[in-house]
């Protein structure tokens, strides 16, 4: 018997426009593919590295270009984790773009005339990441380089040649000349674009790891394809389901991104707070100046989450989506006593975040359901609200225990992370009222540290976590008396 030929499976590959290097290209894209894949194997364009395929070491660094708030940003990302669909509208610039050996670019040479460069695998992303630095600020300082520079990893350990480059950079060199004329002729074009991306349906002999990879303009259009398609994965930055695509080889039929929607990338005061919409990513909340007045212990913390290439598109309401117990920014949330503002088709409703989390990595979520915005009342200026991370790294790594205290009169709230299923408030640290001296804290720090039965793994034991609970307790109490 003849048996019927296996027909090719069919995907949606996204059409867009962007320009690459000053020139303006329009390509088919296969779904869900990550700027560095598309540049190493599409375009053959290798100055651009892989090496963790996880946004851990910097070295797939690129700079993307695009207008914001009146004016033109220019911003390292990590180029293994971004979609490359999401490059509709911008200007990628690549190390390839910036020089050659006959006509270096300004970073390029400080790099090789303070020998900032050895085995040279790393280079490329030390060299986009300044890039990005010094265009968007003429004479950082060296709190700022080390800033931009924490997620490039150097493993033949030349970061002092480096950092002394980038210091020469900052100081002597005139900021002009970092931004090539090149790149500003495309800037005017960057606010005037008007392409329309588009996707479209073919077969593939090629298995891709991703079916479909839609981009919604708004609103009506997301909660309509999640009406339709209620099991689709939302990605807002993507930097933990790029990660199970590139490690963990998972597949995904439909990933919903989130990113291009102008509705979801306001920050806004209103009568009940401030309201942060689900697109809205890290850096933007750190460079916000309503933030930074009426929430700044969530800047300080921002700024500890991930490296500035994951910030730059990473997003606070991703980090809550995804509901890890160790998600950076949760334990403070909950202690702002944070709200979401959840949509589907025709539905909005409101739910305290501390009734968001149900079990391990489960939410509250219903199908059709999103993130429209996180809601933060204002807490009043006498508060006490701070918040710790502990980690192997200042940088670039999971928190093996994450907490937050806030003190407001006779109102304590102790939140924690990686003690437990979910992010957890301590009972016992809330009926521990009032705390005056300093046996009371090291009573109750005991006390909550055997509240919980935290796991052991590879970032820290049971024990290991307990004492970081009493740390991080006498820490708020030496800030809290100091």
């Amino acid at each position: 018997m003849l048996q019927t030929p296996k027909r090719s499976p069919e995907y949606r590959y996204n059409e867009i426009s962007f320009f690459l290097n000053g020139k303006k290209q329009i390509v088919r894209l296969s779904p869900g593919i990550s700027t560095l894949d598309f540049l190493n194997k599409k375009l053959q364009m290798y100055g651009t590295k892989c090496s963790c395929n996880e946004g851990d070491c910097g070295a797939c660094t690129v700079v993307i270009s695009y207008p914001r708030d009146g004016g033109i940003v220019y911003e390292a990302i990590n180029s293994c984790l971004y979609p490359a669909a999401k490059l509709h509208g911008k200007h990628l610039i690549t190390v390839e773009g910036l020089g050659s050996p006959e006509d270096l670019h300004p970073i390029q040479r400080a790099l090789l005339e303070h020998h900032g460069t050895q085995c040279g695998y790393c280079t490329p992303g030390f060299v986009m990441s300044l890039f990005a630095l010094l265009a968007s600020i003429p004479h950082p300082d060296t709190e700022s380089i080390m800033a931009a520079l924490e997620g490039n990893l150097c493993r033949c350990t030349g970061y002092q040649s480096i950092l002394n480059a980038a210091q020469e950079l900052s100081k002597n060199f005139d900021p002009a000349g970092i931004v090539p004329a090149w790149c500003r002729k495309i800037e005017s074009q960057l606010f005037t674009f008007k392409d329309v991306a588009q996707t479209v349906s073919a077969t593939s002999d090629t298995l891709y790891s991703i079916e479909q990879y839609m981009k919604p303009e708004n609103c009506q259009q997301l909660a309509l394809l999640l009406d339709k398609h209620p099991e689709a994965v939302i990605i807002a930055g993507g930097t933990d389901i790029m990660v199970m695509v590139n490690i963990a080889r998972r597949k995904f039929e439909l990933l919903i991104d989130l990113s291009e929607i102008s509705e979801l990338k306001n920050i806004q005061v209103k009568n009940d707070g401030v309201h942060i919409g689900a697109a809205v990513t890290y850096s933007r909340i750190m460079d916000s100046g309503i933030i930074k007045s009426d929430l700044p212990e969530l800047v300080r913390l921002c700024r500890l989450i991930a490296s500035q290439q994951i910030r730059n598109f990473g997003t606070l309401a991703g980090n809550i989506a995804n509901a890890s117990p160790i998600g950076d920014s949760l334990p403070l949330l909950l202690v702002y006593d944070a709200r979401l503002r959840l949509e589907s088709l025709g539905a909005t409703r409101e739910i305290p975040l501390r009734e968001f989390f149900l079990d391990y990595r489960k939410t509250a979520l219903q199908k059709g359901e999103y993130i429209r915005e996180i809601i933060i009342p204002i807490p009043p200026r006498e508060a006490f609200i701070r918040s710790l991370k502990t980690a192997k790294r200042k940088s670039v790594d999971i928190s093996s225990v994450a907490s937050a205290i806030r003190i407001q009169g006779e109102s304590v709230i102790l939140a924690l992370g990686g003690v437990a299923a979910t992010p957890v408030i301590s009972s016992v640290f809330s009926s521990s009222v009032p705390l005056m001296d300093g046996k009371a804290w090291q009573a109750v720090a005991q006390a909550v540290a055997e509240e919980f039965s935290p796991l052991s793994d590879v970032r820290g034991s049971a024990d290991y976590r307990r004492k970081m609970i009493i740390n991080h307790i006498l820490q708020y109490a030496e800030e809290y008396h100091g």
